[in-house]
Order: C-alpha cells, then structure tokens, then sequence
C-alpha cells in the first residue's frame, strides 16, 4: 500500500483531481511561530501559537495525526512538496519523524511541483494541474536513507533551542546555504545589538517606526504611507500571516503591564483580529523607539522554531559581521567571525 503525503493544500488539490487518490495534509506555515523535533510536542505547541479552539483544535491535530500516523506504518510513503520554504520546512519534519519510526527504511518517495518564487519564502499559491500530477506521479524520486538524514539533520537544527545563525557551518555547501538563508529569516524576530545598543528585532522595528501618538489598528500599520509600511506589507506579509502582526502588537500592549511599550484600546467586536484593537506608543515605547532597550526582557518573548526571541534566561542577539548576521548571546563576545 502507498500513502501520499503533501505539505501543500493546492497540491493536494490538483493530486486528487488528477489521480482520484486521498492526500493527507498537514496545513501550516512554519515560517512564523514554534517548532518542536518531537511529533506531539510540535502539534501542541503550534495548536497554542495559532490559539486554536475546541473545533478547530481537534480539526488540526486530527490531520496532524492521520500523517504521523502515517509515518509511523510500514507502508511506503509518497510526499508532494514544492520549493516554497513553508513546505520545505514541513518536508524535513516529515523525514525527520519518518526515520524516528522507520530509522532502518524510510521507503519515501518525493514529488516537487510548482514553481517557487525565486528566494522561496512567498506564502502564495503553487501553480500545478492535474496532468502535473500525473507526470510527478511517474517522475517520484526514491529518497535515499543518506538524504532522508540529511533532512532530518536539517530539521534538528532547525527545531534546536539555539538559533540557527548562532553556529557556524564548517563547510560550503547547499546544506549550509539553505540553513543561512532560514537563518537570516529567523534572525529578523530576534532583538539587535549594535555596537554597545540593544535594539529591537527588524520586524519589531517596523511596527514601532509606524506606530507614534495617534491610535492605528494592524490593518493601518501595514497600510501604513512610510518604507517601514511598505516593507511590513511587501517584504513581510509574503511571509508570514497578518494575524502575525496582530498578535504581536497584542504581545506588546500586554507585557510589563503600567511599564508596556504599547497602550490598546478596543476597536470593534466583530473578532476580527486586524481589527479588534488599535494601538499606540506610550512614553516608554517611544523611548524604546528612539534610544532602544533597556534590557531584553523589556520586548515580549516570542516562540520562533526552536528558540524565544526576547527571553532573558537565552538571551540571543543579532550581531553583524564580515560574513553577515550572526546570532550571540548577550555579553558573550559580539564580534561575529568570518
């Protein structure tokens, strides 16, 4: 028996179109929120960041499980991705925990449809037909135990409590690259230093360059007439979910509660979280804004894969260097090394 896995709701669609089969799929960004190298605890703790609910909750985790589960059989498994990092992130994590229940043989064959943007990170659709299938039916690759472990590496490294920039690769390959680029994505929700200045993330750094005295919902700090704006809505929101940006405004407004870098009032009751609140700089986030933190914990904690961004007990910072950004722990040396 074969089971067909994807990682795409479009494909999924057009390979059930095209090939009258059931697909299983996990339907998920991993580009924004926590990652876990364990199956259960992953499902747990994505079901929390999104804030799933009664339903909605046994909706994902049942999927979720029906794939595990599949993972788990002996039967071979056929996996449907693209070149989008959103299913090349879930791809690894399905190797990953196919080898931790068949560590011996895999027996996992991959299609890859679609084409991907360029620097792969867009959230958009993957273009593919029916005959697409078809034709990626008869091309599947036979994934060898070498490059299933090499994934699943991958993915450790991934999910790991550390950073992904904050150790350096020893060689040059497309591993290495493919781990720098993600780490650059991950490094963005990750607080700066800058010579002897703690600042924020980049991402927090576009919300506060929005936000001032007047109040704005998450609608208008995306929409909002400035470069910083315009890098939220066409850099970022290719990227990661608008309900990002809500949630992280909410993070702020809440933290530290008198002493919080935000104040929110309610804005409509329609539970539409774009909506439901608008926000503006208080005296200390303005100050924060202009001169930078104070210390870590003054930015809320942020889940980002395997790490926290923002925790004062791993206090990880973006440190640029002849190579790039790299990722330190707060007053270990900070000059970064080629």
């Amino acid at each position: 028996m074969t089971v067909h896995v994807t990682t795409n709701e479009d494909i999924r669609r057009v390979v059930r179109r095209g090939l009258r089969i059931p697909v299983l799929v996990v339907r998920d960004n991993l580009l924004e929120g926590p990652c876990a190298s364990d199956p259960e605890d992953h499902r747990e703790q994505r079901c929390d960041y999104w804030n799933l609910r009664g339903r909605e909750r046994a909706r994902f985790c049942s999927s979720f499980d029906d794939v595990v589960g599949a993972l788990k059989s002996r039967h071979r498994i056929v996996l449907w991705t693209s070149g989008l990092w959103t299913d090349r992130l879930m791809l690894w994590a399905l190797c990953a925990w196919r080898l931790r229940y068949r560590p011996e043989h895999p027996d996992l064959d991959m299609v890859v449809l679609g084409d991907a943007p360029e620097d792969g990170f867009s959230r958009g659709f993957i273009r593919v037909k029916p005959a697409d299938a078809r034709r990626g039916l008869d091309d599947a690759r036979a994934l060898s135990r070498t490059r299933v472990q090499h994934m699943a590496r991958s993915w450790r490294k991934v999910s790991g409590r550390s950073p992904v920039l904050s150790t350096e690769a020893a060689r040059a390959d497309r591993a290495r690259d493919d781990l720098v680029e993600l780490g650059t994505h991950q490094a963005a929700f990750f607080p700066r230093m800058d010579k002897s200045t703690l600042t924020l993330s980049r991402i927090d750094e576009l919300l506060f360059s929005c936000l001032g005295s007047d109040w704005l919902t998450p609608v208008d700090v995306l929409t909002h007439r400035s470069s910083a704006g315009a890098e939220l809505l066409k850099h970022w929101m290719i990227r990661i979910s608008d309900c990002f940006f809500a949630m992280r405004l909410r993070q702020w407004a809440e933290h530290r509660g008198a002493e919080a870098a935000l104040e929110s009032a309610p804005y409509r009751t329609d539970r539409r979280p774009m909506l439901e609140a608008r926000y503006r700089l208080t005296a200390v986030g303005d100050k924060i804004k202009r001169h930078g933190l104070a210390e870590i914990a003054q930015g809320p904690p942020l889940p980002v894969w395997g790490g926290t961004a923002y925790d004062p007990a791993a206090p990880w910072v973006v440190v640029e260097g002849p190579s790039g950004p790299r990722l330190r722990r707060l007053g270990e040396h900070t000059s970064a090394q080629a």
